[in-house]
């Protein structure tokens, strides 16, 4: 039986997708530390290069939330121009657009699941992680998750209606 890992609480999500994926960008950034450290920089490039994505897309979900999360702030941060920082990306598969959509979502996602966000209003958790318009994030929310975000919420408020809504 195969489970939509949009119904699956976070910490759920997070054991499905393993320790490897969360422990590989931690591991790469330690090798490429070691290898500068012991003061060959011809090696220390290739890790650094390598991590490169991990670098950025760590930086991302870092600052999802932030109004001025743009492409050329995420650049200048890693000292890359905006050609390289998607060049890297799409390297690895990544867009960068839809890659923080999806992020951005999913974090709306577990909030508006989350017991201890009841009270903020759904626009607020909307605008929070960088979505300022209600309106959009409600369409873009029902597109990518087929439950509109007030749905989504009943559905992990109320055991009864969620009972309704998965059979």
């Amino acid at each position: 039986m195969m489970i939509d890992a949009a119904v699956m609480a976070p910490a759920e999500r997070a054991e499905a997708i393993g320790l490897d994926a969360a422990a590989r960008p931690g591991i790469q950034l330690l090798r490429a530390l070691v290898t500068a450290r012991l003061g060959d920089q011809h090696l220390a490039s290739e890790p650094w290069r390598e991590t490169l994505n991990l670098r950025i897309l760590d930086y991302v979900r870092a600052h999802l939330g932030d109004d001025d999360l743009t492409p050329a702030r995420i650049a200048a941060h890693h000292h890359v121009s905006r050609r390289q920082l998607y060049t890297t990306l799409s390297r690895h598969g990544v867009c960068l657009s839809e890659w923080i959509r999806t992020q951005r979502l999913e974090r709306c996602r577990d909030e508006l699941a989350a017991p201890a966000a009841r009270h903020r209003s759904i626009a607020a958790i909307a605008r929070h992680w960088g979505f300022p318009n209600a309106a959009h994030f409600s369409r873009t929310f029902k597109q990518a998750y087929g439950l509109t975000p007030s749905d989504w919420r009943a559905l992990h408020d109320d055991p009864v209606r969620s009972a309704g809504l998965a059979g």
